[in-house]
């Protein structure tokens, strides 16, 4: 693990440029979810990007614990290591989230809402922001902050409890659906999707994947291991995204109430959450393999592109919002072609600026992190994959 760990996560870094890329999917196509009436022949399509595209959150969610435990599970935990580690989340996680929060929380109160006062918009301002929704996509980064908080206990347990690391996959399932369970019977939290219980799964399989990465990239050589995992993590991928596309279509057609009046009681409260919870699951594993495949067959060029996504990939979460506030001012309706060309468009503009602006702070500050967080600079990536190309040139002609 001590030599493995020397080695940069080239994977990792893809993996994060799928799971934005996801994102900005879903936010991009969330105004034509909600503007276009369903029975249009497009609702069909925007629904099925929509929807699609929701495993970006959770896929970030799993690679953050995987790169916490790969990184953090082979030391010894001791006061030092603790103070680092809450450090460097105060300066490139806490300090962007809290200047983001401020960011979207002023320009929301201008544009939507008419606070009183001062002292009323400030006191809202700090509920919003103990809450994670300053603005709708906040919440990751609040979600975040709680595993922060929690991680040096569950690194100490982890270490101390082989039953634990061995079965974390299926406890983390177990512990979430009994929190969602909970939740609906006694604790009755509207905004559950807030709390990072509701993302234990994605933790767990983080924290499964960072320890025994060693092993499993071994395995990720042998031939049965496709036949074996990634055959069925495909299949099973494929049937719950048809079932969770199609679930939300008729949610968000009004057809479900309907159906769902001859479904069990179970069936039908927990339809929702057992389509969500399981499609992000399958998606997030089957991108963490994709990301690895894609690693070794990319072009030079190819690669330095998602490379470069990857890095940048928190700044673009956090800014990409704004600019969606920006575009939609310009095209809210209007002729079909117009608008539809425009959701288009906007998806890859704001994509285009959000990496634009993120590498411009960069470029032009060393405190940068200070809005982005840390990012890896453009220059040694390229330097990395140019090696890595001509290893491998070198190799094949040797």
């Amino acid at each position: 693990m001590n030599n493995l760990k020397k080695k940069s996560l080239d994977e990792i870094q893809i993996a994060r440029a799928f799971a934005i890329f996801a994102v900005l999917i879903v936010h991009s196509s969330s105004s034509g979810v909600t503007n276009i009436e369903p029975d249009s022949i497009l609702f069909p399509i925007y629904n099925f990007f929509n929807i699609a595209g929701k495993l970006g959150t959770p896929t970030f969610i799993m690679l953050s614990s995987f790169v916490l435990f790969y990184n953090y599970f082979p030391r010894e935990v001791n006061r030092g290591l603790i103070k680092r580690f809450y450090v460097k989340r105060l300066k490139f996680i806490i300090i962007p989230y809290v200047i983001f929060s401020l960011l979207y929380f002023v320009i929301k109160m201008y544009v939507y809402y008419d606070y009183p006062n001062i002292s009323y918009a400030i006191n809202r301002f700090l509920l919003l922001l103990a809450l994670g929704k300053a603005h709708t996509h906040l919440y990751f980064v609040f979600i975040s902050v709680q595993f922060y908080l929690l991680f040096p206990l569950l690194l100490v347990v982890f270490k101390k409890s082989l039953f634990l690391r061995k079965y974390a996959i299926i406890i983390g399932l177990i512990v979430q659906w009994i929190w969602v369970l909970l939740n609906d019977a006694y604790f009755h939290i509207p905004w559950k999707g807030s709390v990072s219980l509701s993302y234990l799964s994605f933790y767990f399989i983080g924290a499964y994947l960072g320890i025994y990465y060693t092993d499993l990239k071994n395995k990720f050589k042998q031939p049965f291991f496709k036949d074996r995992i990634i055959i069925p993590l495909s299949i099973g991928y494929g049937v719950i995204l048809i079932l969770y596309t199609g679930y939300m279509y008729l949610v968000r057609t009004n057809v479900f109430p309907a159906i769902s009046e001859n479904l069990p009681y179970l069936v039908a409260s927990y339809l929702g959450e057992f389509t969500w919870a399981t499609y992000a699951l399958f998606a997030g594993l089957l991108l963490f393999y994709l990301a690895h495949i894609t690693n070794k067959t990319f072009s030079p060029k190819t690669k330095l592109f998602f490379m470069e996504i990857g890095a940048t990939s928190f700044g673009i979460y956090l800014i990409h919002p704004l600019f969606l506030m920006i575009f939609r001012q310009f095209v809210s309706s209007g002729s079909p072609i117009v608008y539809h060309s425009w959701q288009v468009i906007t998806f890859f503009l704001v994509t285009f600026l959000s990496w634009f602006v993120v590498r411009l702070i960069f470029r032009i500050t060393s405190y940068y992190w200070f809005i982005f967080g840390k990012m890896e600079q453009p220059h040694l990536l390229f330097k990395k994959i140019k090696k890595e190309d001509d290893d491998r040139v070198l190799r094949k002609y040797s």
